[in-house]
């Protein structure tokens, strides 16, 4: 074990490939030569890593099981399939494509396909039950009146997040308030960025593997003065640091899968607060309440 533990480093929590990577390579140096050799093949092939059985890679790196748990134990994880579990997440994620997600999934678990609406829909019901459970009252109305005092209210999501930005694009024009969406055509987030200024409100949305783009855009917001409010999947993602107010939804999964509906419906849920809000100074909506 490893007794020069690095402070910033805590594995009892969740890591990401890039992270488990650098910490790999901060404790290197003072690493057996065995521990190297296993070192070097979990960084050079992540994937015999993450889908290969322990036997197997121990094999191929021709050392024992038990250095594998010493590695393990030498980067303060209880096991080498924790390292593994790391690694295949991030594989999962990472393979955009459904139809090879789904024969990376076959390859390690069963996959039942008479039972996918009961398992999807189990796993919704219990990630909306969770939102039900954990945003209070207070938050909706912190959030709403972030929204109500704004001037301006810009939507900043890509990937998954994008599917929800662009939702709340639509709920919000059915308010009398002035909405615009970051997309980023033609590359152009920086430019429409600029537009973005104190006294308007973004409203950021990214999830794990968080994109680059809406969390270094919000922070750039955050540094000028603007407020951010963020829907995020963890108090530790990179945008919650930089938010005045974070929602951290844990949506629904099932193997490599994950849903939106949490998302989607705390999105539904500012729209009408806001809107409701509205109407209570008088306002009247120029439309109906989004469906």
């Amino acid at each position: 074990m490893n007794n020069q533990k690095d402070k910033d480093v805590d594995t009892e929590k969740s890591l990401n490939w890039g992270e488990l990577q650098e910490l790999i390579k901060s404790r290197y140096p003072q690493m057996s030569k065995r521990l190297k050799q296993v070192a070097k093949f979990v960084l050079e092939n992540p994937d015999a890593v993450a889908f290969e059985t322990i036997a197997v890679i121990s094999e191929r790196i021709n050392v024992p099981p038990s250095t594998l748990i010493r590695f393990a134990s030498a980067l303060d994880f209880s096991g080498f399939n924790e390292i593994k579990q790391v690694i295949k997440e991030v594989k999962l994620e990472n393979t955009s494509n459904y139809s090879n997600r789904i024969q990376l999934v076959r390859s390690q678990q069963s996959w039942e396909s008479d039972e996918l609406l009961p398992r999807f829909a189990k796993a919704n019901r219990d990630a909306l039950r969770h939102l039900e459970d954990t945003v209070t009252r207070d938050e909706i109305k912190q959030a709403v009146e972030l929204m109500r005092k704004a001037r301006h209210i810009f939507l900043l999501g890509n990937g998954r997040a994008h599917t929800v930005a662009t939702y709340l694009h639509y709920a919000l024009n059915h308010i009398d308030k002035k909405i615009f969406m970051i997309s980023g055509t033609g590359g152009m987030f920086q430019e429409q960025m600029s537009n973005v200024e104190r006294g308007d409100l973004l409203l950021a949305i990214s999830f794990s593997p968080y994109s680059s783009n809406t969390c270094e855009l919000a922070a750039q917001a955050a540094n000028r003065g603007v407020t951010v409010l963020s829907i995020t999947d963890s108090p530790i993602s990179p945008l919650a640091n930089t938010s005045q107010q974070s929602f951290i939804v844990q949506e629904a999964r099932v193997d490599a899968f994950r849903s939106l509906s949490a998302s989607l419906l705390l999105s539904q849920v500012l729209a009408i607060g806001l809107a409701d809000s509205r109407s209570d100074e008088g306002y009247q909506s120029n439309g109906t309440l989004p469906e």
